[in-house]
């Protein structure tokens, strides 16, 4: 029996919907993880927490493994998209400003006002690095969680971005073998440089630290391999390799259904690992295979859970969930308690919500965070990357055969 060898698949021919579906679920990873923090089923300055925040702590406690959901799939698609050959850098360049930064922009004013609001205006440095997406590059947790603290990500997001055409350009010629040994690279470093850059370099703790670095070893640890673009950078070049692979026919790897199960498996692994490893390494390695399952799933037309109406409706407007979520929730969690006092519900503003009501209140929160979700991707996201991103390149028409032509094969016959 021949095994006949893939053939290259043409990304023109297979759009990933589920990749779009997949991204409402790492959004709401990090929902989740906000959520959970907020302790709603706690007394105000108790130590043990509440049946209900034991819940929410073990399914979420974790949940900022979503961000490294993100970043691969982040280097997944953009790999999967760029076609140097017919475009150009800054085209590139000015669609991703185009896609980030208008919602960013906006979160970063809110934020602004809600601290000036509050008399803590953020300093002219911590705005200086905001508004040019160079906050994470600062180990300072004043800044890099300055205005509002998801964005960190979109800083990275930015760096990946300025990197993408030189990344792009080392591996896209690389073989099946190279790209396997860039990706166990990229998982094998982000279990080995947690402790080794932990232990080259040390930092003082800070006065007051809004999320504290001990169990993750301390400040410089928990910035580097946290917060640090150059080391998130490992999971977006091992996304770009997994869709170098998957483009060339040469993906190797389980159904979906399988890459389901592996993934509860990492995230269930992930609960038992050190905390300076649960941010990316315990399901590096998992997300990786969902995606890569996912998008050949697309591609070859089986099934998927992730590419119903519904599900891209949600990957749509994940983006705005992810960045608008935090100053939301930060709001709500501010009066939600003294209104359920007001009503007779609590004995106190500092009583803990009993534990019937905590579920019904986290879904109320998810709605209003959705729905805000939506509103700035209708008014802000969508008519913004209209307005801002390239106009679109020429089709060059042969008039004989009424088909599209290469542009550089008009010039030939021009010159013929």
């Amino acid at each position: 029996m021949s095994s006949a060898r893939p053939a290259p698949v043409h990304t023109g021919a297979a759009r990933l919907h589920s990749l779009t579906g997949l991204r409402w679920w790492l959004a709401l990873l990090v929902f989740g993880e906000h959520i959970a923090a907020l302790r709603l089923g706690t007394e105000v300055g108790a130590d043990d927490p509440g049946p209900a925040d034991v819940v929410l702590r073990t399914l979420f406690g974790t949940g900022t493994i979503g961000v490294s959901g993100f970043f691969i799939l982040s280097g997944f698609v953009l790999a999967w998209t760029y076609r140097p050959e017919s475009d150009t850098v800054r085209r590139f360049w000015q669609r991703r400003f185009a896609k980030i930064y208008p919602v960013y922009l906006l979160s970063t004013v809110l934020a602004f006002l809600m601290f000036s609001a509050m008399g803590d205006t953020p300093s002219l440095p911590n705005v200086g690095l905001h508004l040019t997406l160079l906050q994470s590059w600062s180990f300072d947790q004043s800044h890099y969680f300055g205005l509002n603290p998801v964005t960190w990500s979109l800083s990275c997001e930015a760096f990946f971005y300025l990197m993408m055409p030189v990344v792009f350009l080392l591996l896209r010629r690389a073989g099946a073998r190279t790209l396997h040994l860039v990706i166990g690279a990229a998982v094998v470093l982000s279990f080995v440089l947690p402790y080794t850059a932990g232990a080259a370099v040390q930092l003082p703790y800070p006065a007051e630290e809004m999320i504290p670095t001990g169990p993750v070893g301390g400040p410089f640890p928990y910035w580097f391999t946290y917060v640090f673009p150059g080391f998130r950078l490992l999971e977006f070049v091992a996304g770009v390799a997994a869709a170098l692979l998957v483009r060339e026919g040469k993906w190797r790897g389980p159904g979906v259904r399988w890459a389901l199960v592996i993934c509860l498996a990492g995230f269930v692994v992930n609960l038992q690992l050190p905390p300076r490893l649960q941010h990316e390494a315990g399901t590096f390695l998992p997300f990786l295979v969902l995606i890569g399952a996912l998008a050949t799933a697309d591609i070859r037309g089986r099934w998927s859970p992730l590419r119903s109406r519904a599900a891209l409706f949600l990957g749509e407007i994940s983006y705005c969930l992810y960045v608008f979520q935090l100053l939301i929730l930060a709001v709500l969690s501010t009066g939600l308690r003294p209104a359920l006092a007001a009503a007779g519900v609590l004995d106190g503003k500092d009583a803990a919500l009993p534990t019937w009501l905590v579920g019904p209140v986290v879904l109320g929160c998810l709605a209003v965070c959705s729905l805000a979700a939506w509103a700035a991707y209708r008014w802000v996201e969508v008519p913004m990357m209209r307005r801002l991103r390239p106009r679109p390149i020429p089709v060059y028409v042969d008039v004989l055969v009424q088909t599209p032509v290469d542009p550089a094969e008009v010039i030939v016959r021009k010159l013929a």
